[in-house]
C-alpha cells in the first residue's frame, strides 16, 4: 500500500469535542495499535456519530413580562403563525404560574422552547404574593437547569422577578441573553412621535439607544454584575422579521449558538429555518466541522465513485440533503420564501436550480445530488473513481499522530467542502434575488 503526502490538517479535521480529543489521544498512545487499527476505530466512531446530533436535545428557556413578545417570538422561531396548530397564544395580557413547553414541529423531540412564568401565584386563588426566588427555584429550578440557553424578554420595561430568574439561570452556568422585542412598534412610534429624529439619526442609532436603556433598566431593577452590550438584542419577533433576519436577529442567532455544544448547533441549524445572509457563513462553518466524519464514513467502503459514476456514497447524499435544509434551499423552503417576498415559486426554483447545477454536463434526472457532486469533481480535476486501498498518511493535529487512510477520504473532504461553499453562494444569491425590491 503506497503512501501519499499527508494532507494539511485544516483540510480534514474540524471542530472536535473534548470527548473526541480524548479518544484520539488514547488511540495515539495505546501500545500495539497500528495505523490501520487506529483508522478502523476512527471509521467506526464516525459511522456511529455522523448523525448523533439527531439524538441530542436542546432546551431554550424564556422568561419575561406579559406583553413582552415572548409568545410571538416562540411561534416565529418555530416557523408558526399565531393561529397555527401548536402555536403559543398571543396577546393574553395575564400572568401564568405554569411552565409551558413548545416543541419545534420539525423536530419536536430535539428542540424545545420553554416558557417560564415570571411570577408565583397562590394555588387556587390566582393571587400574586411577594416574589420569593427560593420558592421559585424549588418549583422550577430543575426545569431551568435542563435549559441550555436562557432568554430574558422585555418590551421596554422589565420586572424585578424576571431579573432574579435570569441571574439564577446565569448562576447555573447558562448562557443568558437579553431580548427587547417589538422593535417594529418602537420604530413606528419614533417615526410618528419624533419624525425629526431621523434627520440626523438612523435605525441603528435608535437600536443602540434602546440597548443602553435596557442595560440601565436591568441595573435599576437589581441585575448584579456587568451586562455585555453584545448580549442585548433589539428585535421584532414577528415571523417575517425572524426568518429574514431583521435588525439584531442574525446577531441573536449567533449568540444563542455560542451557548450550545457542537451537536446542539447541528440541531438548531437543521431545524430553525433562516433566510438571512448574515448567518450563512456560521451555518457553513458548523457543517465544515463535521466534514471529517462524513468523509470517514463515505470512504470506508471498497470503492468510492465520483466523477463519471452512477452513484455517490450514501453518507455524502445524507450530507447533501442536510446542507440544503440548513441553508434554506429545499423545495418547501423556497416556496415559503416566494410567498414571503411575493415572488413566483417557479421563478425562484428555476433561479436556484441554475446556480446549484452550474457546471453539470448531462441531464440531471432525479439524482440532483449526483449531478452537483460530479460538477464539483470536474472543477477539482477528479475524473476517476478511487479504490479504498489507495492510501494517504493524514496528520491528526489533536493527537500529533499519523493515520493511514484511503486517499478517497482526502478527495471526499474536498468534495464536501466544495458542496458547502457552493450552497453558501447559492443561498446568498437566492436571498438577494428573492428580496430584491421587497426588503423588509
Amino acid at each position: 500500500m503506497e503512501d501519499c503526502d499527508y494532507v494539511r490538517p485544516e483540510e480534514i479535521i474540524g471542530e472536535m469535542s473534548e470527548e473526541e480529543k480524548g479518544m484520539f489521544e488514547n488511540l495515539a498512545t495505546a501500545t500495539g495499535e497500528t495505523k490501520p487499527d487506529i483508522l478502523k476505530k476512527i471509521q467506526e466512531y464516525a459511522a456511529e456519530n455522523m448523525e448523533a446530533w439527531k439524538k441530542m436535545k436542546v432546551y431554550v428557556g424564556i422568561v419575561g413580562d406579559p406583553g413582552a413578545g415572548k409568545s410571538t417570538f416562540i411561534n416565529s422561531i418555530r416557523g408558526l403563525k399565531p393561529k397555527a396548530p401548536g402555536a403559543a397564544e398571543v396577546g393574553l395580557g395575564h400572568t401564568t404560574s405554569v411552565v409551558t413547553e413548545y416543541p419545534h414541529p420539525a423536530r419536536p423531540e430535539s428542540l424545545v422552547f420553554v416558557d417560564f412564568p415570571g411570577v408565583l401565584l397562590k394555588k387556587g386563588t390566582g393571587e400574586e404574593p411577594d416574589f420569593n426566588i427560593q420558592q421559585y427555584l424549588d418549583e422550577f429550578g430543575e426545569k431551568m437547569d435542563q435549559c441550555h440557553v436562557f432568554l430574558v424578554f422585555s418590551s421596554g420595561r422589565i420586572q424585578h422577578n424576571a431579573v432574579q430568574i435570569g441571574m439564577k439561570a446565569r448562576d447555573m452556568g447558562k448562557k443568558v441573553l437579553f431580548v427587547r422585542s417589538q422593535f417594529d412598534k418602537d420604530l413606528a412610534d419614533k417615526k410618528n412621535d419624533d419624525p425629526d429624529y431621523f434627520d440626523d439619526h438612523t435605525e441603528a442609532d435608535l437600536r443602540e439607544e434602546l440597548r443602553q436603556d435596557y442595560i440601565q433598566v436591568l441595573k435599576v431593577v437589581g441585575w448584579e454584575g456587568e451586562v455585555n452590550p453584545k448580549d442585548v438584542f433589539i428585535i421584532s419577533g414577528r415571523l417575517t422579521n425572524v426568518l429574514v433576519g431583521s435588525w439584531d436577529i442574525p446577531k441573536f442567532r449567533k449568540a444563542m449558538m455560542e451557548g450550545l455544544g457542537a451537536l446542539q448547533k447541528m440541531v438548531v441549524i437543521n431545524t430553525c429555518r433562516d433566510f438571512s445572509k448574515d448567518t450563512i457563513k456560521e451555518r457553513g462553518d458548523i457543517y465544515r466541522s463535521y466534514v471529517w466524519k462524513v468523509a470517514m464514513v463515505a470512504s470506508a467502503g471498497t470503492i468510492v465513485p465520483y466523477a463519471g459514476a452512477a452513484s455517490i456514497p450514501g453518507a455524502v447524499g445524507i450530507a447533501y440533503n442536510q446542507y440544503k435544509e440548513g441553508f434554506g434551499l429545499t423545495e418547501d423552503a423556497v416556496e415559503q420564501l416566494a410567498k414571503m417576498t411575493n415572488k413566483s415559486p417557479e421563478d425562484l426554483k428555476q433561479f436556484l436550480s441554475i446556480n446549484l447545477l452550474a457546471g453539470t454536463r448531462s441531464p440531471v434526472g432525479k439524482n440532483e445530488a449526483l449531478a452537483v457532486v460530479q460538477a464539483i469533481c470536474s472543477g477539482l480535476g477528479l475524473v476517476t473513481a478511487m479504490a479504498a486501498d489507495q492510501a494517504a498518511d493524514l496528520l491528526f493535529p489533536v493527537i500529533g499522530a499519523l493515520v493511514t487512510a484511503p486517499i478517497a477520504f482526502v478527495t471526499t473532504t474536498k468534495v464536501l467542502h466544495g458542496l458547502i461553499s457552493r450552497m453558501e453562494k447559492c443561498a446568498s444569491d437566492l436571498f438577494d434575488y428573492a428580496f430584491k425590491e421587497t426588503a423588509v
